[in-house]
């Protein structure tokens, strides 16, 4: 089986979850050594970064080059769900900067519950994308869903930065509420949207473009 240049790019993108994971596990190990506290923030949240932006970078790549292979389609939504669940789990587990120097202190509870949700949701829609997948039915991408990936992974970066200062926490945990209304909108609506999956047992396809299939969410 032929590896396409998008698809690299993807499992590069899940290989590069390992640094940026150590990385901010070792700027929470050194918080008292404030440079390599705050190096090691840096270099983590720009690994973070790095992760999301290439998210886009292999589906233009994909679509431009006519290159959307089914390895590409598992990986792509594998690798951005991986990147955000893990470093959920370590923002919540480490707690930095998330009480928001005293003023919020249950912040870092409201940010675990969320999290709960999203990832709750992330795996109905991809029961919801099985079901249509047996039934040959491709279903077309929702913008809102966009807009929730891009608003969760600049929340996201912030909350890894909290530590450094308040106001960046509170930058992320806005955008993190915000990004979180909009991951339960868009799936209820991506549900709704597509109910007719429920409905029917033929093999029909829809006519959607790649572009679509590539993020349907």
């Amino acid at each position: 089986m032929k590896i396409t240049l998008a698809t690299k790019i993807t499992i590069a993108r899940i290989f590069l979850i390992i640094p940026t994971i150590i990385v901010f596990i070792i700027a929470q190990c050194f918080r008292d050594n404030y440079t390599v506290y705050l190096a090691s923030l840096i270099v983590s949240a720009v690994l973070f970064s790095v992760c999301c932006s290439t998210d886009f970078l292999d589906g233009h790549i994909a679509r431009k080059t006519g290159t959307v292979s089914d390895l590409g389609k598992l990986l792509d939504p594998l690798a951005d769900k991986v990147v955000i669940v893990i470093m959920l789990f370590l923002i919540v587990l480490y707690q930095d900067g998330l009480t928001l120097n005293g003023v919020y202190m249950h912040n870092g509870l409201i940010i675990a519950l969320l999290s709960g949700l999203i990832l709750s949701r992330e795996l109905l829609i991809s029961v919801f994308r099985s079901i249509a997948a047996r039934k040959n039915l491709v279903l077309a991408a929702d913008i809102f869903g966009k807009i929730k990936t891009v608003l969760l992974d600049v929340s996201v970066t912030s909350l890894m930065l909290a530590g450094l200062h308040p106001v960046i926490g509170w930058i992320g945990t806005v955008l993190f509420y915000i990004g979180s209304l909009f991951a339960v909108y868009s799936g209820i609506r991506y549900i709704y949207k597509n109910k007719h999956v429920f409905d029917t047992e033929s093999a029909t396809e829809s006519v959607i473009t790649d572009s679509d299939v590539e993020k349907a969410e």
